[in-house]
């Protein structure tokens, strides 16, 4: 296993999909409903300063915010381009975000990134790790049954800190759901509430109409109350099995652009879920045993 620099596999900023501040939460979800990127780096209006990372996350985390700087992620791990895979890989280890900036200088002038699946698809694909993916899957996993409203499960996905969730029925897993799923049917609605008390502040963005009527308009990211999960979820899954390499499940996720693999028994129960943080894991080890 080669020490590779990262600027041999990074993303070279000019490819990026990348937001500015000042911006609002609209950008963001038509790039997300335009490209199927999950992240996107952040840089001030007029220069490459990196100030924060936007994800689709942000918009499940606070869904009545409209503001892209309010939404951001500013507290950002960076790496340089000189830095090596395997730094990224023990990042990623540790940590449930997908993509490192890469910055030049201090300044944080962002020169390009390095996404989670480019390690997947450029390192660990090309290591051919025969481990068995029992070693690495993790046991617990949430489930959803079909039934669920999907405003329901969007907040159970939330707070399972899960990319996808199994979807059940009597006979079993029948599908799985994920965040981009809802962000399919999810609508952004006005809403307005009304105040005849008090006076405004000085500089405040709240207006007072002819009738000393405070009129508070904002927009609220909204899924639909009356879809249940079966109506969005995806039905054709990608599985793997005990007794799986990781490369071989490397292999598949690459192939299918996929992030995890619910990992199942001969009888089709599920045991878990593999992803590609457990993917990284299995390299680290492999790494380390290598370079003893």
């Amino acid at each position: 296993m080669e020490d590779i620099p990262l600027s041999e596999i990074m993303t070279q900023k000019e490819d990026l999909v990348i937001m500015r501040i000042p911006g609002n939460r609209d950008l963001l979800i038509e790039a997300i409903r335009k490209t199927g990127l999950s992240v996107y780096p952040v840089l001030r209006k007029d220069s490459d300063e990196l100030v924060g990372i936007l994800s689709r996350s942000d918009l499940f985390r606070n869904p009545d915010e409209t503001q892209l700087s309010l939404l951001m992620k500013r507290n950002v791990i960076t790496l340089n381009p000189n830095d090596n895979v395997i730094d990224a890989a023990r990042i990623y280890k540790e940590n449930v975000f997908q993509r490192i900036p890469i910055v030049e200088d201090d300044e944080k002038t962002l020169t390009g990134l390095v996404a989670r699946n480019d390690l997947i698809k450029k390192v660990i694909l090309k290591a051919k790790i025969q481990t068995d993916v029992k070693n690495y899957f993790n046991p617990n996993v949430t489930t959803i049954w079909e039934e669920t409203p999907v405003n329901i499960a969007a907040k159970i996905l939330r707070v399972s800190h899960q990319k996808g969730l199994p979807v059940l029925n009597e006979s079993g897993m029948i599908g799985i759901i994920t965040q981009n799923d809802f962000l399919k049917v999810a609508e952004i609605l006005d809403s307005q509430s009304t105040s005849r008390t008090g006076h405004g502040a000085e500089n405040d963005s709240s207006s007072w109409d002819s009738e000393s009527v405070l009129i508070i308009g904002s927009k609220t990211l909204t899924l639909p109350s009356n879809m249940k999960v079966n109506d969005i979820m995806e039905r054709n899954v990608e599985l793997c099995y005990t007794g799986t390499t990781i490369h071989e499940v490397t292999k598949k996720m690459v192939q299918k652009n996929l992030d995890q693999m619910p990992v199942v028994s001969v009888s089709g129960d599920i045991l878990g879920i593999i992803n590609t943080r457990d993917i990284i894991r299995a390299y680290i080890h492999e790494y380390e045993k290598e370079k003893k």
